[in-house]
């Protein structure tokens, strides 16, 4: 039996006993590297579809999808005319496996801090991303949030609109943290990876590691008391690396709320690791 406070949660997030209308159309991952489902799971990949209600597509449906396919096209023509950018981190790792549990703390070698972060990321060329984004996004928040709240990677949602967590993914993510009382004015949003993998529609273990310095630097100025991973991506890396990576600050895992739009029962799963935070903010 769940938890009264669970019940309190479909509450909070405003969205009916199932969390999401039957009619909406929802973003769908895939991991980094692999073909498991995961989060926009804002995640390392997405495909824009509707939620099944045992009804055929209609037109309109078919037509949501064209301004994404248009832009994904546009973005590979102009990739494909440009001369190949150097590759440091890729070429310095070819002997590594790109698997996610591979990931391992590197040196912050960049020698970044907190405040340079969003005048470097323009000019970074650590992956190949750099290619496929509209603006790296840095994140947005409070500087001395109590909570950090880290995706895998930014949408390419959120890349056209350059805002994390942009739309029903946003509005359900602050229903989640409000359900354990914790406000907007308290957290800093932002993701591991910086970019949006627009065209490879996947993020790997190299662009995880390219971005790890700029995580790095943006954990030791905010100093939270509590981290929240969202996305299964978290769960398949070594638990050991990933809380040195962290800084040792106590962090829970959820399914990433673009997922939660999609896969209603993962709700019980994201409740367990909000209370689990919550315990972490007391």
């Amino acid at each position: 039996m769940l938890d009264s406070r669970y019940l309190y949660l479909h509450e909070a997030m405003g969205l009916g006993p199932m969390w999401l209308s039957q009619s909406a159309h929802l973003i769908i991952p895939a991991t980094a590297g692999k073909n498991t489902e995961t989060d926009s799971e804002a995640t390392p990949a997405h495909q824009i579809v509707p939620v099944s209600t045992g009804k055929s597509p209609s037109t309109t449906d078919a037509h949501i999808t064209q301004p994404v396919n248009r832009h994904r096209a546009a973005l590979q023509q102009i990739i494909s005319q440009r001369a190949p950018a150097a590759l440091p981190v890729a070429q310095k790792n070819t002997d590594e496996s790109s698997d996610s549990s591979s990931l391992n703390p590197i040196a912050d070698e960049l020698n970044i801090s907190f405040d340079t972060i969003p005048s470097t990321l323009p000019t970074c060329t650590r992956c190949n991303l750099h290619q496929e984004r509209c603006t790296p996004l840095p994140g947005y928040g409070a500087i001395n949030a109590r909570l950090l709240v880290v995706s895998s990677n930014p949408a390419p949602p959120d890349d056209s609109s350059q805002q994390l967590f942009s739309g029903e993914v946003g509005k359900l993510l602050n229903n989640m943290l409000a359900a354990i009382n914790i406000t907007a004015e308290e957290v800093f949003y932002t993701s591991q990876v910086k970019c949006a993998p627009n065209v490879s529609l996947r993020i790997s273990a190299e662009h995880m590691r390219a971005c790890l310095p700029y995580l790095s630097a943006q954990i030791q100025h905010i100093r939270p008391q509590a981290i929240l991973l969202l996305g299964q991506i978290y769960s398949q890396l070594d638990q050991n690396t990933l809380a040195q990576n962290l800084h040792n600050i106590p962090y829970v895992i959820s399914p990433h709320p673009a997922r939660l739009l999609r896969q209603s029962h993962l709700k019980a799963t994201a409740w367990a690791a909000l209370k689990q935070l919550r315990n972490y903010l007391q």
